[in-house]
């Protein structure tokens, strides 16, 4: 009865379903669960500089991709450069203060158990962000806005789903409320917040939606591991959008790392082009 079970299961159906599940359930889960337990920059290090790393580190792992085979030294190299150059834009924003204070009232109360429970947690989102993109890479062959659709259905049903079942089977004790309770706080707050409708809409839209409807269109062109690196530049945009709007200066330290995301970037892309034009080449007669 199993055997049977298991041939008549769609291959394509369950990979849909774990990339809902990872992509729209377990990856912002993760994320808002490690920042409450630890600090804005710290849950900044992993929502960016550590995924295009831990993607690659997976699809290697699981034979989705090879190393260079003429460059493999290099093409590590210019990874760990943008991911190290990431980390310095964040390291040099933190220590001159731009999120200094809610960094420290964080840590005022947080112990070290805490502290390493969350960063547990935020591993988390690498692990769901890089099984989403080499789920999307299998799945290239669905239109971007009808795999998203499933995706985001996927995930609103897996939310209901567990905090139905943390409020029937343990009183809202994950959670901190029962279904009833988030069902009415949700109403109450979209309609009397215009910022709480904005943001749900900025979320869902354009954070949510096109990020991933754009980012399963590119895996058609591209190897998941170079979608993903695009993950090391969200530092350094966030820097640029602050001297745009806040006029907060870049110092020396930013542009550098600015720079080694830039010029890591460019290594790691080119050297994939470079194995993709001599795998894709016809032999000469």
């Amino acid at each position: 009865e199993c055997s049977r079970l298991l041939k008549n299961l769609n291959t394509e159906a369950l990979q849909i379903i774990a990339a809902g599940t990872a992509g729209m359930l377990l990856l912002p889960s993760c994320y808002t669960t490690g920042l409450i337990m630890t600090s804005p920059t710290i849950a900044s290090v992993w929502d960016g500089p550590m995924i295009p790393l831990g993607c690659f580190c997976a699809a290697v792992l699981l034979k989705l991709e090879k190393r260079s085979e003429q460059y493999p030294l290099a093409q590590v190299g210019s990874l760990l450069l943008a991911v190290g150059g990431s980390l310095i834009v964040l390291m040099a924003d933190f220590i001159h203060g731009n999120d200094h204070k809610n960094a420290a009232e964080k840590g005022a109360g947080m112990d070290h158990m805490q502290f390493i429970q969350g960063n547990m947690v935020l591993s988390g989102v690498v692990a769901a962000y890089s099984a989403t993109a080499l789920l999307q890479k299998q799945l290239t062959h669905y239109p971007p806005i009808t795999l998203t659709g499933w995706m985001f259905g996927i995930g609103f049903i897996g939310c209901f789903g567990s905090l139905l079942l943390d409020s029937v089977l343990l009183g809202g004790t994950l959670t901190g409320c029962t279904l009833g309770q988030a069902l009415s706080q949700l109403h109450l707050a979209l309609t009397t917040s215009p910022t709480f409708r904005f943001g749900v809409f900025y979320s869902a839209y354009l954070v949510g939606g096109a990020c991933f409807a754009i980012a399963s269109y590119a895996s058609s062109h591209l190897e998941s591991s170079v979608i993903t690196l695009f993950a090391a530049c969200q530092p350094p945009m966030t820097a640029v959008l602050e001297w745009i709007w806040e006029g907060k200066g870049f110092g020396w330290k930013k542009v550098l790392g600015m720079c080694c995301v830039c010029c890591g970037m460019c290594g790691f892309t080119y050297i994939k082009r470079i194995e993709s034009y001599h795998k894709h080449r016809k032999p000469g007669p």
